[in-house]
């Protein structure tokens, strides 16, 4: 019997322990189920204190997920189960097998037998040396635009321009795939990866052998990978099913000297269990390659189906779980999970980088899942503290990829984070809005004033986070996004900067359809951009009920206009409050209304706006049609509109004063106008 309150330590090291070791420093386990066996016998035997699993250097090649259940849990605060790196040494816990037995196939390719089975469940991603590797595509870079609509059902396939599709032999069996933007050509919200049925040539038609959920017309994004036809570049891969083969074009040579690893798992870390899994903390460790979902379907109402909910580690049915210190990185699917049931996790200074889909997705349960007696119950996925991690570089195989995205996850902290490299958001905050939800949830029925109650991702506090060069391959969303969330959310004290809008339209900060009750405060959005066919349209664009803007400094930005709002899709758009922003050389109108009406803002003053060229403000978008902003009406008649209710304080063309102390960092003078219209310092508060 162990003694209740007793420490232990146990150690594993891929590289100097063995099969006779006894877990002790001197005498460490190769593996870590070894260790995790101790531990669950020692947790069965009454031990209370902390137990820490030291784990040394070396690679730990796993051929299934590492597991932690119920039984791995620790007793309390007091005492955890710790699985952490020895100090001073780097431990890899890689999910895939290291390919060799290479052979030529032609051309500069080599192919390896993998074997039947194992391509029938897996193998879908690969890594050359650390380096992904793509599945052979068409084009290499960019995307083919589909030439029109295909007879039938507009989501099963499209119309290829002449020359867009380069011969392939029996592309139904070959595995060629087509990853696709759906959405009639304008929509670029979501992506999916299709499996070809057919290519009829005479024809020029691409037909699916299941259909996007959306209408595929001229405009759309395309490229087509997978076949064998399409490898003809180094760093591409293609999978021969038939043959159980693995096709690859190495990057560098002799192919026999390169680490080439095939993930064969989407989880490499798994921690769930049919009772909660409590008190388990990972420190200091770099998990690495995962495999990602080979025909990937949107979202259905945002809520991500079941076979995409997959990580480098995923987590569920699971409290005050940490993950801190580590490297995630390489992932088919996203870097961290939390999915259903989760409480309290935390996410603290971790590397996340190079990611198929999202760096961390929290998702919580859709109003009306499970077997509830009410809203409050079915709120099961909240009080995450997500704080100090890097997360960069994702999407790299789903393109609608973002940093951080809440689904129904609320009373969660996100702070001090670092994210770059995002093909759609930053952070993102998803739940349902109030025109699509279903008459009656849980035996309640649903009414204006009770929706909310159903929404989770309510009361997060997003605040001191630096967030730059996302929205790179999506359109219509922004560097903070929030559609259909509840209420309380609190957006303060960010960085935005330094991020391009490269076609059809996006914004800076967007509170989308059904966005209400968000505090965005004391932010720094400076230096977006739009590019080629892109528009920067708003620095800020708000709709829903009841938000503040105060106090944020919007600085070069090449907007459209600063703040902008819009009443859609049967969601209100009203009792905004806009007060003491500092808009500098940021859109040539302060506001563009679109679709105005009398109770669009309850309360604009204090703020200034300022142009280096001397241009006085101007608002659009509020004369009836005016939606994309062709007859500004006068800053003087927009003072006077409703009895001077608007913008009596806030003050135009003076000099604003405003100094960049260092990059990124700015500071108004002591004789600035902000001060006396009740401006506060951009460091204070939250």
């Amino acid at each position: 019997m162990a003694e209740a309150n007793t420490d232990m330590e146990y150690y594993v090291s891929s590289t100097h322990g063995n099969a006779e070791g006894d877990g002790s420093r001197q005498r460490p386990w190769r593996g870590i189920a070894r260790a995790q066996e101790a531990v669950r016998q020692a947790r069965a035997s009454g031990a209370a204190g902390t137990i820490t699993v030291w784990i040394g250097e070396g690679r730990h090649m796993l051929d299934e997920p590492l597991v932690f259940d119920a039984r791995d849990s620790g007793c309390g605060e007091e005492g955890r189960t710790v699985y952490r790196a020895l100090p001073g040494t780097e431990p890899v816990l890689t999910g895939g097998c290291l390919l060799a037995n290479w052979e030529p196939a032609g051309d500069g390719v080599y192919r390896c037998f993998v074997g039947w089975d194992a391509l029938r469940d897996g193998g879908h991603t690969l890594f050359e040396n650390g380096e992904r590797a793509f599945e052979a595509r068409s084009p290499k870079q960019g995307y083919h635009i589909v030439a029109g609509k295909r007879d039938g059902d507009g989501g099963r396939g499209f119309r290829f321009g002449r020359g867009d599709v380069p011969p392939i032999a029996d592309a139904a069996a070959g595995g060629l795939k087509v990853f696709i933007w759906p959405g009639e050509g304008e929509w670029n919200w979501f992506s999916e990866t299709k499996p070809v049925e057919e290519i009829d040539w005479e024809a020029g038609t691409i037909a699916f052998r299941d259909a996007a959920p959306w209408g595929i017309d001229k405009g759309s994004r395309y490229r087509l990978q997978g076949a064998r036809e399409l490898l003809t570049e180094p760093g591409e891969f293609c999978r021969d099913e038939r043959e159980g083969y693995l096709y690859y074009m190495p990057r560098s040579l002799p192919i026999e000297g390169q680490e080439i690893v095939l993930p064969m798992m989407k989880r490499v870390i798994d921690i769930a269990g049919n009772g909660p899994v409590r008190h388990l903390e990972l420190r200091g460790l770099t998990v690495e390659m995962s495999d990602t979902v080979p025909d990937y379907r949107m979202p259905v109402a945002n809520r991500e189906r079941e076979e995409a909910r997959e990580g480098l580690i995923r987590i569920e049915n699971a409290e005050r779980i940490a993950i801190a210190d580590c490297v995630l990185r390489h992932a088919g699917m996203s870097g961290v999970v939390l999915n259903g049931r989760c409480r309290e996790i935390e996410l603290r200074n971790n590397v996340i980088e190079h990611l198929g889909y999202n760096g961390i997705y929290a998702i919580g349960l859709a109003p009306g899942e499970g077997d509830f007696g009410s809203a409050a119950e079915s709120d099961v996925n909240n009080g995450h503290r997500i704080i100090g991690n890097t997360v960069r570089n994702g999407g790299e195989l789903i393109g609608h990829g973002s940093g951080m995205q809440l689904y129904q996850s609320g009373g969660c902290v996100i702070a001090d984070n670092v994210i770059s490299g995002m093909p759609r958001y930053g952070i993102s905050l998803k739940g349902q809005r109030f025109q699509a939800m279903e008459p009656s949830y849980y035996g309640t029925e649903v009414t204006w004033e009770n929706h909310w109650d159903f929404l989770h991702a309510r009361n997060n506090r997003i605040r001191r986070n630096d967030i730059s060069d996302v929205m790179k391959d999506s359109q219509d969303g922004g560097m903070f996004e929030a559609w259909g969330a509840g209420l309380g959310n609190r957006i303060v004290g960010n960085r935005f900067h330094d991020s391009g809008i490269y076609f059809s339209v996006g914004y800076g900060i967007y509170l989308d359809d059904a966005a209400d009750g968000f505090l965005v405060s004391r932010n720094v959005v400076h230096d977006l951009f739009g590019a080629g066919k892109g528009s920067l349209w708003f620095v800020i664009f708000a709709k829903g009920v009841g938000n503040v803007v105060e106090n944020n400094l919007l600085f070069r930005n090449g907007a459209k206009a600063a703040i902008g709002t819009q009443e859609m899709a049967g969601e209100p758009n009203r009792d905004m409050t806009v007060l003491r922003n500092a808009v500098i050389d940021s859109g040539e109108q302060l506001y563009h209304f679109i679709n105005w009406d009398d109770a669009r803002l309850k309360e604009a003053d204090g703020n200034l706006f300022f142009r280096s060229d001397g241009a006085a403000p101007t608002v659009t978008g509020f004369r009836g049609g005016d939606t994309y902003g062709k007859h500004p009406l006068p800053w003087a008649e927009w003072r006077a509109f409703l009895g001077g209710r608007f913008d009596a304080r806030t003050v135009v063309a003076a000099q604003p004063l405003l100094d960049e102390i260092a990059p990124g960092q700015f500071r108004f003078r002591p004789d600035s106008p902000v001060w006396e219209l009740g401006w506060q310092a951009l460091e204070e508060g939250e």
